[in-house]
């Protein structure tokens, strides 16, 4: 028997009406992240339109469309299916999201024609006995009364919409301070510790003191003082130093928190007006609508203060004896370096070396494959390249979570051409360990997967205390336990320079002390 593959959706949860649409023609599945903006004089069942990264797309309401009386509004939580029609794309109004399936043909039910008006678009059912549900499988081609239209329109767009376009990226550190977001380039960041003693001996302006840091006298500046013009915010537990490095001298800042370590497109970059002067923005860039970020040009930031800072980083402390830097090297810190892990939790603490991660995202839409079960059932589509998503509790046998995790994440990883996320509870910190040992024998739970947990770190928390943490080996992970089929996933539907743009994170990270 012949299968097909289609998405469901939701299209009105108090009816429990379900929908299916050929998997093949939805592009994504999202959440309605803006306000739809009504078109004047459209046909009534065209919600309005609605920007969708770097596009304009047009919105149905399908609850309009198929004559749903007194149903037809959305709210706040609605979902967006967006569907390729005539080559153009279109967002589909629904109540939720359900699951993609795989339906044998034996299932699929046509309706027959002399119960259908002339301006029908439910083609078939879907019956599935076994889970008592009914699904109406809606027909795209019949969504308009006359697709020649929009044929004809999108064959007048065509040598535009096939131009590609070549873009490059860049990496940057996200921070929030004052209660906006920042981001500096990768390259110009160093180390992420917790607050200690500052001495403020020379606290002036936006100097809030200095820091001996590996026998280095590291001047640290407020940046809520520095960004925002305005008085130093008192800090709080997640407030963090970020030491960022220029050709002239190292600083810090203290900021609010890191968010996360974010891939970005330099032709979506908004650069600031030419007649504000400000260089010390290099632009805005808004990976979703109404979230903006200001990115930072690191050295014309603090060109102003520069004189100041220099002065203080060739200030010594006055007990710092000859071995200072080799005692100092060897207490915990928190570096964006070499010889980093990123520490993380699934019931207890598990580390990965950051080397091998490529970016953090959060726990967004991820879509399960029909028919497979255990840790690696799921698939994420990043930014067009389809990567298998691991669930790590699951891998290590851990139980799942009572309640939904709403600080849950998903850890790219990337081991050669291979990529594969890894989902868990908890983001902890980046730390720093110059030394690893060999792992003792494992408890029963984790002995099927030793090969995975080769090492161990001890790893030095926020209030001192030191417990040992196993070390992920993602190579054997994605070697030895992903299935081959999902393993060596290569589809990519947009962005494929992405990888030749991208250095690795080690790459670019590399070069601190």
């Amino acid at each position: 028997m012949a299968e097909q593959l289609f998405a469901s959706f939701l299209l009105d949860r108090e009816q429990g009406l379900e929908i299916a649409i050929a998997a093949e023609s939805v592009t994504e599945a999202t959440t309605l992240t803006e306000k739809i903006q009504p078109l004047p004089a459209s046909v009534p069942f065209l919600e309005g339109i609605m920007h969708l990264r770097d596009a304009v797309i047009p919105v149905l309401n399908l609850k309009k469309r198929m004559g749903l009386e007194g149903s037809s509004g959305y709210d706040k939580d609605a979902k967006i299916a967006v569907v390729l029609l005539a080559s153009q794309k279109f967002g589909l109004l629904f109540d939720d999201i359900k699951e993609v399936l795989r339906v044998d043909d034996s299932l699929l039910l046509p309706i027959q024609p002399a119960l259908q008006s002339k301006d029908y678009v439910i083609s078939d059912l879907i019956t599935l006995h076994d889970q008592h549900r009914t699904l109406e499988v809606l027909d795209l081609n019949r969504l308009f009364k006359d697709l020649t239209l929009l044929t004809d329109q999108t064959a007048a767009s065509t040598p535009t919409s096939q131009t590609t376009e070549k873009r490059s990226y860049s990496r940057y550190v996200i921070f929030s301070s004052g209660g906006r977001e920042y981001g500096v380039p990768v390259e110009n960041a160093r180390e992420l510790t917790f607050i200690t003693e500052i001495d403020d001996m020379f606290k002036t302006g936006y100097l809030e003191g200095a820091l001996q840091l590996r026998g280095r006298t590291i001047p640290v500046m407020n940046a809520s003082a520095l960004l925002n013009g305005g008085d130093s915010e008192e800090t709080s537990e997640l407030s963090r130093i970020l030491v960022m490095a220029t050709d002239a001298l190292n600083f810090g800042m203290i900021i609010d928190e890191i968010v996360e370590i974010l891939t970005v497109c330099n032709e979506k970059i908004l650069h600031m007006p030419s007649s504000t002067g400000d260089q010390s923005v290099a632009g805005i860039y808004e990976p979703i609508p109404g979230r903006n970020i200001m990115l930072l040009d690191v050295t014309n930031l603090v060109t102003s203060q520069m004189e100041l800072l220099q002065s203080m980083a060739r200030i010594k402390s006055s007990d710092e004896g000859d071995d200072a830097e080799s005692v100092t090297v060897a207490e915990s810190r928190h570096l964006i370096t070499e010889n980093c892990y990123l520490i993380f939790a699934i019931d207890k603490h598990f580390a990965i070396e950051l080397k091998d991660v490529q970016e953090l995202i959060e726990h967004d839409m991820l879509m399960p494959i029909p028919g497979a079960q255990g840790f690696d059932s799921m698939v994420l589509n990043l930014r067009g390249q389809v990567i298998p998503v691991v669930d790590l509790r699951s891998f290590y046998n851990y139980p799942e979570q009572e309640t939904k995790n709403s600080t849950s994440r998903l850890i790219i990883c990337r081991d050669g051409k291979h990529v594969v996320a890894l989902q868990v509870d908890t983001i902890v910190t980046i730390y720093k360990q110059e030394e690893f040992h060999p792992t003792p024998s494992l408890n029963p739970q984790l002995q099927p997967k030793k090969d995975t947990l080769d090492r161990l770190i001890e790893f030095v928390g926020e209030q001192g205390i030191t417990e040992h943490v196993l070390v992920i080996n993602t190579h054997n992970l994605i070697n030895n336990h992903l299935r081959q089929d999902i393993a060596k996933t290569e589809q990519t539907i947009e962005y494929q320079e992405t990888e030749e743009k991208i250095d690795p994170l080690t790459d670019t990270l590399k070069g601190g002390e």
